[in-house]
Parts: structure tokens; sequence; C-alpha cells
């Protein structure tokens, strides 16, 4: 490594380091206001609220790594530009990707870091430091209250659960779609209703359009409609559901590649926001590179030139560029578009924007 690389590099640590540390930081202290009450309720531990967040950790460093590396880069580049160390070493004949290399190698293994933990350690982080909060609050819980967006894979009765608002005092749900399959993983059975009511130990459904996949399509039986259905063979009960149910972004990878090899036989919206969700564990790691691109166009600025406002500037791209990826995520979650153009399309746009505006810096 030569010895500009290494200047470059101690540079960039100090600040990195402690944006880092400022953001985990914030982020235990908003996490820590939503559940204070609960930890006091509970009389839980130092040790275990320690655990608890120890467990959160992996999850949130990928959340974060890319608005810490873009906040580094800027301060770094924008400094070394004010005091014209920039403008001299492009004096001495260095071409300014070369003087950007370090910094993009440094976004590269970082997006490798990044996705190994999405991948791998995130949604079992999630999972994990939740099955501890449960654990440890259960005598203190709060009334069971109405749960929405519930997807819940029964195993063993080859049944997919896809339930908008689910209320276990009640014991009612709305807006249902289940798939029930055979041992083949081939559809019998698909169930959509606007209501249900779980009563005398099954479900009954109310305004369902019943799809029988056993039959051909063109019998009429195959597509019906009914006010009420009884399905006395789903008895999974509503407390039950909750507390098997895992959001998507629990699930680990292993598990949620092979529920999209099925993906064909789930319902819709289940497999929009499995493929949604895998694609992301992907797509969104790569933002540590892409603030890269983002970054060196903004940060390395004319002496005359405002550094509050070239850091401005980027921060706005940078939020522009996570409006994007929310609004497209939803689309793609609600089967507007497809999932690889949700979640890999605002990483290739502001990839070229990037480029395209650092053409200027040559």
């Amino acid at each position: 490594m030569r010895l500009l690389d290494r200047l470059l590099l101690r540079e960039f640590l100090g600040p990195f380091a402690a944006c880092l540390i400022a953001f985990l930081l914030c982020m235990v202290v908003y996490d820590l206001y939503d559940n204070i009450q609960d930890f006091l309720r509970a009389r839980v531990s130092l040790g275990v609220i320690a655990r608890y967040y120890g467990m959160l950790m992996p999850a949130w460093l990928v959340q974060i790594m890319p608005i810490t590396l873009l906040l580094a880069l800027l301060y770094v580049l924008s400094n070394m530009s004010k005091h014209g160390e920039l403008t001299a070493m492009r004096a001495g004949g260095l071409w300014l990707g070369r003087l950007m290399l370090p910094f993009f190698v440094l976004g590269l293994l970082a997006s490798g870091a990044a996705m190994a933990a999405s991948l791998l350690w995130a949604p079992r982080a999630f999972q994990s430091s939740k099955d501890l909060f449960d654990e440890e609050t259960r005598t203190a819980s709060k009334p069971e209250e109405r749960v929405k967006g519930v997807t819940y894979r029964d195993v063993r009765g080859n049944r997919f659960w896809v339930v908008s608002v689910l209320d276990p005092r009640e014991e009612r749900a709305s807006d249902i779609e289940i798939v029930q399959s055979d041992d083949q993983k081939g559809n019998q059975i698909r169930i959509s209703a606007a209501s249900g009511v779980y009563r005398n130990g099954f479900w009954t459904f109310e305004n369902v359009i019943l799809y029988d996949y056993r039959l051909p399509p063109s019998d009429p039986a195959s597509l019906r409609k009914e006010a009420a259905y009884e399905a006395r063979d789903f008895t999974e009960s509503p407390k039950h559901l909750v507390a098997r149910s895992r959001k998507p972004k629990r699930i680990p990878t292993d598990e949620l590649w092979e529920n999209l090899r099925y993906a064909s036989r789930l319902p819709p919206k289940l497999a929009a926001i499995y493929r949604c969700e895998f694609h992301g564990r992907l797509a969104y790691p790569l933002a540590c590179l892409v603030v890269i691109f983002i970054g060196v166009p903004f940060g390395v600025i004319g002496q005359r030139r405002s550094a509050f406002l070239a850091v401005v500037n980027a921060l706005l791209v940078f939020f522009g560029y996570m409006l994007a990826t929310q609004v497209l995520l939803v689309l793609g979650q609600s089967g507007r578009i497809p999932a690889l153009v949700a979640t890999w399309l605002p990483n290739l746009i502001f990839t070229l924007a990037g480029l395209w505006r650092g053409r200027a810096l040559q």
C-alpha cells in the first residue's frame, strides 16, 4: 500500500469510527425510549438489556453503515479540499480516480461485510432479540392488541397464512389469504376472505372466494363465492398465529429462499413480500458502495466553494436515494412492480448519477 493510501485511510478512519459510535448510540436511545417502560415493569437486569442490544448490533450495522460511510467521506474530502491538499495532489500529476481508489475499495469491502451480515446474521439477530425481549417481559406484557401484517407458514399443515389485521382478544381477523398445499407442495385450496372468526377450535371465514385447484378450471366449482365457509381443519388459534408469525426481516435467508422456490404456489402478496425481502438483502448492502459514488463528487470541492453546502447537497442526494428505495420497495411489496426493479433500480440510478457528476471533476 502506498504512503498516500495510508494517509487517506488514516484521515478517514477517525471520523468513521466517531460517526459509527454516534449512530449506534442513537439507535440504542431510540429503541430504549420505546421499550424502557416494559423493561422497568418487568424489572429486567442491566445485563439482559445489554445482551438484548448486543444481539441487535449486526442488524443495526447494516442499516447505518451507508450513512456512516458517507458522512466520514464528506468530512475527509471537504476538509482536504478546503486546505488545498487534494489540489496539490492533483497538481502533482495524480489522477482523481487514483486518489479516491482507497475509498472505493473500502466501500466495496463494507458492502461485502454488510451483505454477509444482511444474509447470515441480521435476520437471526432480529428474531433472537425479539425472543429475548418477549421472554423477559412476558410477565409484564401489555394486554393483547390487534396485530397487523401477520404471515405464518404452518409446515405440518402445509398452509400459508397472510392476515392484514389479527385481533387475538376478539379472535377475529380481516383481509385473509390462505393457501393449502399437499405434501408435494402442490396447491389444493386457496381461500381469500374479507374476515374470519375463530370459534370452537376452528375458523369460520366470511365473504369468501374459494379456489379449488383439485378441480379442472372448466368446472364451475373450482372458483366459487360463499358468504361463510367453515374450515374445521384450520385449528391454528389467533394466539398461535401471533406467536409463531415472523416478519420477513426475521426469516433466515435459507428459509426465505426455500419459500421462494414455491413462490408460484404462495399467495401473491406473500410472494411479492418475500421476493423484495430476499433481493433487498442483496441490494441494500451495496449502498455502502453507492454512497462512495455520491460522496466523492460532492466532497471534492474548490477552496472557494462552501464545504457546508457541498455536505448538505450530498445528504439531500442520499436522502433522495433512501426515499426512492422505500417508495419502490412499497410498490414491489404490493406487487405493482417486479422485485428486481424495486430493489436494484435505486442503486443503478444513483450510481450512474454519481458517475455523471464526477465527470466534471476530471
